[in-house]
């Protein structure tokens, strides 16, 4: 079962949600369904997710129904919408009714997938809504989870300390937790704790995430010694 995350960091603009709450309705109901929600997976598999639904009822309804389906591995490695219905899906839980919906998976090698799943009545419905709109219901769900994203890094306030920075490259080198507190000279947890806070701030869903983003920004690179070896930038 996938942990489900509060969507927005510390700091974040609460009304940042609120607003792709209403582009899941508006999009759900264009396309003649009635409801709608997005995960953000990162690239934690099977592990924590974030999501936001187009209403409370749809969250208290589909948010941890979805997540904890099969449904969101057959989105990981699709790259186009399809039809699902809950016949078709296993469920870690089985659905007190019948479930029929779209799901538009986002393939983000960088920040990790996401996936709008819009709830509605019909599966012929559905196909037909796949078949004759798919490319447009992409575009809208590469919308959302840019915009998702962003309100993700609006919370974002504090910069990596050195100590931090210490702790995610010797990870990228695979040294573990005791390792590390060792070369350190600190406490496991007190490590465990500044990679928790690292990957927060990086916005990343987890230290693998995390390291790709820093390099990305620039702030670890290789040794300049032509070693495999990770360090910090100055």
């Amino acid at each position: 079962m996938a942990v489900i995350l509060p969507f927005e960091r510390r700091g974040g603009p609460p009304e940042q949600e609120a607003v792709i709450g209403v582009s899941l309705l508006n999009l759900a109901d264009a396309y003649g369904l009635y409801s709608g929600v997005y995960l953000h997976f990162g690239h934690a598999r099977g592990g924590a997710v974030r999501s936001i639904a187009s209403t409370p009822i749809a969250r208290r309804q589909y948010v941890d129904l979805i997540a904890g389906s099969n449904l969101v591995m057959q989105a990981l490695v699709a790259h186009r919408p399809f039809a699902w219905s809950s016949r078709e899906v296993r469920f870690s839980r089985p659905p007190e009714t019948e479930h029929v919906g779209i799901a538009v998976p986002v393939q983000d090698h960088v920040n990790g997938p996401g996936l709008v799943a819009l709830m509605g009545t019909g599966i012929d419905a559905a196909r037909h809504v796949v078949s004759e709109h798919g490319p447009w219901l992409s575009w809208a769900a590469t919308d959302i989870h840019v915009a998702a994203l962003q309100a993700i890094r609006a919370g974002r306030t504090a910069a990596p300390t050195p100590r931090e920075m210490d702790c995610l490259r010797m990870a990228a080198e695979g040294m573990t937790v005791a390792t590390i507190a060792r070369e350190l000279s600190i406490a496991g947890r007190t490590v465990e704790f500044h990679l928790r806070n690292i990957v927060e701030k990086l916005g990343a869903t987890s230290k693998v995430n995390a390291v790709a983003i820093a390099a990305s920004k620039g702030l670890l690179r290789c040794d300049p010694s032509g070693g495999e070896r990770l360090e910090p930038v100055a």
